[in-house]
């Protein structure tokens, strides 16, 4: 309010309902939502998409015969988590380069997507990184590390604010959606309704992946809780 020169909270929300709102609330925004996240975030969780997810969802992609792999991070901050499911599909699938592979990820923070496309993290962000993947997918330079083009060229960003029916319905037929710690800020009815759109939006047969500490309870019933070896994950029949 002090670098706009607005005085008190009702000239503030004056300006937040005018016309020429659209900048302001974005940097509004940006102040507001949570960013902290990094590489293999919740590792148990990864192994289970690596370890049973992949293979399964492959394995029923190649009895249809179909080579194509939708994903998306929904509240992706700055590119961590999107980077990390290439950097392991990469690892798993044999004969990658037959595979028409599409991870997207969005956030409502501008700030944070412009980090996430440039592809340069510091070494907090790595802290849980694998040495095979550090030492495989990243350059060194000076105290930072850049992302490798053939990551980078598995993943797209855009804005997206998850309680927009319309941005959401440009996403579709997706085979797992990660939305990890993110439901945690919002109220039940805005749980409800991103929670609905993550059903329309997945494929038959694919997975939603939430926070270690969300769950779906009192939210909906329309997904199957399924427990992996490492974790559980909830499925679209």
């Amino acid at each position: 309010m002090e670098l706009i020169g607005c005085h008190d909270l009702t000239d503030y929300y004056t300006l937040l309902t005018s016309d020429a709102a659209e900048p302001e609330f974005s940097e509004l925004l940006n102040l507001l939502t949570t960013t902290e996240t990094y590489f293999f975030r919740n590792r148990q969780q990864l192994q289970s998409f690596e370890e049973e997810v992949v293979p399964a969802v492959l394995k029923k992609k190649q009895a249809a015969g179909v080579a194509h792999l939708h994903l998306w991070s929904a509240g992706c901050s700055s590119g961590e988590e999107p980077y990390t499911l290439a950097m392991m599909l990469l690892e798993t699938i044999p004969e990658i380069q037959r595979w028409k592979i599409a991870i997207v990820g969005t956030d409502i923070n501008t700030q944070v997507l412009a980090r996430a496309k440039e592809g340069v993290y510091t070494a907090r962000s790595l802290r849980e990184t694998p040495h095979k993947y550090k030492t495989k997918y990243f350059t060194r330079e000076h105290e930072k590390y850049r992302i490798c083009d053939q990551v980078k060229q598995m993943v797209s960003f855009r804005t997206g604010n998850l309680l927009d029916e319309h941005e959401t319905s440009l996403i579709q037929n997706l085979d797992c959606i990660f939305c990890r710690n993110v439901l945690i800020y919002f109220d039940l009815e805005s749980s409800k309704a991103v929670v609905n759109r993550f059903y329309e939006r997945l494929a038959r047969n694919g997975y939603l992946f939430l926070g270690h500490s969300e769950s779906l309870y009192r939210i909906t019933n329309i997904f199957k809780l399924v427990r992996l070896q490492h974790s559980l994950v909830y499925y679209k029949e």
